[in-house]
């Protein structure tokens, strides 16, 4: 584990190009379980798998864009057109083993419950693009949720990573009550999450479309505003739904599917989705936001 951190944004990238990208165990856990019955499993059921885990994505993503073909002209920007590359024999053979999370970290919990609180996050937010693109009648709800699932993977493998560094950000700011998440990652890692995030989608040849998505500086399209709204989101929820950030979050979500500042339907598309989202809070072990809902009315 690192305990330093790298003074360059390219020591930080080469760092991650050459470690392993673990898994959650509940993760590695279905997916010897679907390797068990191979011949039954679905390429739905295994995409909706792997769109849980922000690990696996970001895993199966740079698999196959490490050993994509010559003859292949044209990106794959969803979970289901990858494993339709793949196939689920050449997913479950390359992709169903490796090191947990948990394994890394079960002696360090604060970090486990940041890593563990990174991944929910990140699969929260997708779920949000995905209720907001079900509004805007997006064309492909499936790339903004793959960019939304992945736009904080970065901070995801920092945690993983560097757990005392990544401790060190939220101490920072929880005596800097003011200070925004940038400024203190700046002072800690020399860099921010986004910018290793955006330089490891180059330096690993994520699709384009998928790294446009994910690129604050075309923040004025929809789609591009659908992620970093759907993120914030997640990140200001995570603090509970009284959050100060929270009303300009669901003004943007109106602005998004209605093109008004009417709040009340935001709010609403919102809290029926976090409600959805605390079902499956065994996968990340983290308190959803939806248990700390003011009222349900």
């Amino acid at each position: 584990m690192l305990k330093q951190r790298f003074e360059t944004l390219a020591g930080w990238v080469d760092y991650f190009s050459h470690q392993e990208i673990p898994l959650l165990q509940y993760t590695l856990k279905a997916l010897r379980e679907l390797s068990g019955r191979m011949e039954e499993v679905s390429v739905r059921e295994i995409a909706a798998l792997i769109r849980h885990d922000p690990l696996l994505s970001l895993k199966v993503l740079r698999y196959l864009q490490a050993h994509r073909h010559n003859a292949q002209i044209t990106d794959v920007t969803t979970l289901e057109r990858t494993l339709m590359m793949l196939g689920i024999k050449g997913f479950l053979g390359a992709l169903s083993s490796g090191n947990t999370v948990e394994q890394q970290l079960e002696r360090i919990p604060p970090a486990l419950y940041g890593c563990h609180s990174a991944c929910y996050r990140a699969y929260a937010a997708s779920k949000y693009a995905e209720a907001i693109c079900s509004q805007r009648h997006d064309i492909d709800p499936a790339e903004v949720m793959t960019a939304a699932l992945l736009h904080d993977s970065a901070e995801i493998l920092v945690w993983y990573e560097a757990p005392q560094l990544a401790a060190q950000v939220m101490l920072l700011q929880q005596k800097n009550p003011g200070l925004r998440s940038r400024d203190a990652q700046r002072q800690i890692f020399g860099t921010t999450v986004l910018d290793m995030q955006m330089a490891l989608a180059h330096a690993w040849h994520f699709p384009k479309l998928i790294t446009h998505l994910m690129d604050e500086s075309f923040r004025d399209e929809p789609r591009v505003r659908t992620v970093l709204v759907a993120n914030s989101l997640a990140r200001h929820l995570a603090n509970g739904w009284h959050d100060a950030a929270l009303p300009d979050d669901f003004a943007a979500v109106a602005q998004l599917i209605n093109g008004d500042t009417d709040r009340q339907a935001a709010y609403e598309l919102v809290r029926d989705t976090a409600v959805k989202l605390a079902r499956e809070w065994q996968w990340f072990d983290v308190t959803p936001p939806a248990a700390r809902l003011p009222d349900l009315d």
